[in-house]
């Protein structure tokens, strides 16, 4: 069903997917000239609310970060996002399950690729996957550019100021979505209009509260030479 925080996609025409792989030499010409579209994830556990993050240990951000990478042309957001946790997590998802959460604009001092201090621009999308317990217990960590994971509330996410703003920022999301929801049943069950105007107040404030994260200071982290 089609909501508020909807990532819209359209396909003009017969699309044909293109497979060309760029070598390094040729994707760092690339990441100079263009902005790459990313699909980040936030996993949240539906028993305990908690949240998946990942500690990288590659540029552009060598600290805690979202689950996900880069979309492949030809891929749906949801599609990308569902490939994404199945490369780091081992679990299958369907990309029906992803809802939207945030899109963010992002430029870094460094990257991985060379010459590291040409830095990139992302332009990310974050989506949202609330998984069972099962699942939690299923996931099977592969890191390639993560050290560790670590489980947390959304609260601690929110107010914690070691994280990026970005993940701040869509951590609060999270909670405006929920509380999107619960506007919306409100309203399709015929709730009363006390009840849904409380429910509104709720999502307007914390849609209030996501946007002056936007202006948040960013901390540069670099690697341990």
């Amino acid at each position: 069903m089609a909501d508020l925080y909807d990532v819209a996609h359209f396909e003009t025409g017969a699309y044909r997917r293109n497979a060309t792989f760029l070598e390094d030499p040729e994707f760092s010409r690339a990441l100079d000239c263009f902005v790459k579209g990313c699909a980040d994830v936030l996993l949240q556990d539906e028993s305990t609310g908690e949240i998946l993050i990942g500690h990288r240990i590659v540029h552009p951000q060598p600290a805690w970060w979202f689950v996900g990478g880069r979309m492949r042309v030809g891929d749906t957001p949801q599609q990308s996002a569902a490939r994404n946790v199945m490369r780091e997590t081992r679990l299958d998802l369907a990309p029906s399950r992803f809802l939207g959460v945030c899109a963010t604009s992002m430029l870094w001092q460094k990257r991985k690729q060379e010459p590291a201090g040409n830095g990139t621009g992302d332009i990310a999308l974050t989506l949202l996957v609330r998984i069972t317990p099962a699942e939690r217990a299923a996931i099977d960590f592969h890191p390639a550019e993560y050290d560790q994971l670590m489980w947390v509330t959304p609260e601690a996410l929110v107010t914690g100021e070691q994280y990026h703003p970005a993940l701040r920022r869509a951590a609060q999301h999270v909670g405006s979505r929920k509380a999107y929801e619960a506007l919306e049943a409100a309203v399709q069950s015929g709730a009363d209009a006390a009840a849904v105007a409380a429910a509104a107040k709720k999502f307007v404030g914390l849609q209030h509260a996501a946007r002056a994260m936007g202006d948040l200071p960013v901390p540069f982290v670099d690697l341990p030479q």
